[in-house]
């Protein structure tokens, strides 16, 4: 797996495929080969980058006595792009959305289009002119973290029945539930980062770039509504679903997930 050496930071992340680059940025917890099933379908024509995040996979977690800063990931990807070239794409899944929408936002790299499939945003429900429903969600993630950070990972079933829906803890392999519970503490630090972000009306309509929302079918809700106003307040919004999938969408539907982001790519017939 090739590295960058960013001062004393390493950032790994997989490469792959010929064409035009696409950048895929996966949730948290998980890697840069939680994206393979899609990324495979795409690298027969596009070149494919998949960073791990940091604390994941082999690339610097921040410091434990900071506070958790979704920044501190996007300048890690950024000094990566600065490597490996401006994306045709720039895709990023749940957590991964958070930190492609940062990096949009931020505009300190080129970006030809930016996909964002079901961003867990939750800071963006400020945008909806009902305060109640942000203050809701706020409380669900901040019941999360009080009780993985006092000692209870298997609170991670609250995070995953949330956007997976109710049940969907139980129903996951063995050996997934057993992951979830011993990446919670660092899926903890990565929700903490993303509830700090905060979005303006004037700041989402600076993206100059297309701006693609995908969602699933059989998503919550709360998904639904966080993907309609981030599309709502950018200039060159759509709103796409992947009809039957869940929030587990680029695994179990990889091939229509593949086939969306491939036609996003400015050029593609």
């Amino acid at each position: 797996m090739p590295t960058l050496a960013i001062d004393d930071r390493v950032v790994s992340y997989e490469e792959y495929g010929a064409g035009p680059l696409v950048v895929l940025v996966h949730g948290s917890p998980g890697n840069g080969k939680a994206w393979s099933r899609v990324g495979e379908r795409l690298a027969d024509r596009h070149r494919i980058i998949g960073p791990d995040l940091p604390g994941h996979g082999g690339t610097t977690p921040q410091a434990a006595g900071e506070v958790p800063d979704v920044g501190y990931t996007a300048t890690l990807i950024e000094a990566l792009i600065g490597r490996v070239g401006a994306p045709a794409l720039l895709a990023g899944y749940s957590y991964g959305g958070v930190v492609a929408l940062a990096i949009a936002l931020r505009a300190r790299v080129s970006i030809g289009a930016l996909a964002l499939l079901e961003p867990v945003a939750v800071s963006a429900l400020r945008l909806t002119g009902d305060p109640d429903l942000h203050a809701r969600t706020r409380a669900v993630f901040d019941g999360y973290i009080a009780g993985v950070e006092g000692g209870d990972p298997l609170q991670v079933r609250t995070m995953v029945e949330f956007w997976f829906g109710p049940g969907a803890f139980e129903h996951m392999p063995e050996s997934l539930r057993a992951y979830m519970v011993r990446e919670a503490a660092t899926n903890v630090r990565d929700v903490r980062g993303a509830l700090r972000e905060d979005y303006s009306p004037a700041g989402l309509r600076q993206l100059s770039m297309p701006v693609t929302t995908l969602v699933g079918g059989r998503s919550p809700e709360i998904t639904r509504t966080i993907a309609r106003t981030i599309t709502a307040h950018v200039p060159r919004g759509t709103l796409a679903t992947i009809d039957g999938a869940t929030h587990a969408l680029i695994t179990t539907h990889a091939e229509a997930v593949a086939g969306a982001l491939a036609a996003l790519v400015p050029g593609a017939p």
